[in-house]
Formats: C-alpha cells, structure tokens, sequence
C-alpha cells in the first residue's frame, strides 16, 4: 500500500481469543444471547456464560478464587 509516496505494509498476525462460555466451555457467537460479569467474589475475573447454561442454572467456577455460582 502505498500512503503519500510512503509504503507501508498491513499485518494481519494479531490473534483474537474466542470468547468461550465459563460453564460448559462453548464458544459463543457475538450475537448469542448469552451473560458476562465480572466474579461476584473477587470482581477481577470476567465471567461468560451461554443461553442454555444460564437458562438451567449451571455451576460456573472463578479460576482466580475458586468462587461457585450458579
């Protein structure tokens, strides 16, 4: 590419890290109706959860502090 007789080139190599639900471990689509909030307990860990997991009340774990919710 070339900007005001100055080339430069593009680099497409940043890795993007899926976003995966903390309960079952699916990957969630952007679009999916899902949850995230931080740890009730600690505050310092985002926490995602999928449709389905939140509708039936599944158990997530904090991976920082070990705190249980439903």
């Amino acid at each position: 590419m070339y900007a005001m007789g100055v080339s430069f080139r593009l680099s497409l190599k940043e890795e993007i890290e899926p976003i995966v639900c903390s309960s079952c471990g699916k990957i969630l689509h952007p679009r999916e109706k899902g949850d995230e909030f931080y740890c009730p307990n600690c505050g310092q860990v985002l926490i995602r959860r999928c449709y389905y997991c939140r509708k039936q009340v599944v158990v997530y774990v904090c991976p920082k502090c070990g705190f249980e919710g439903p």
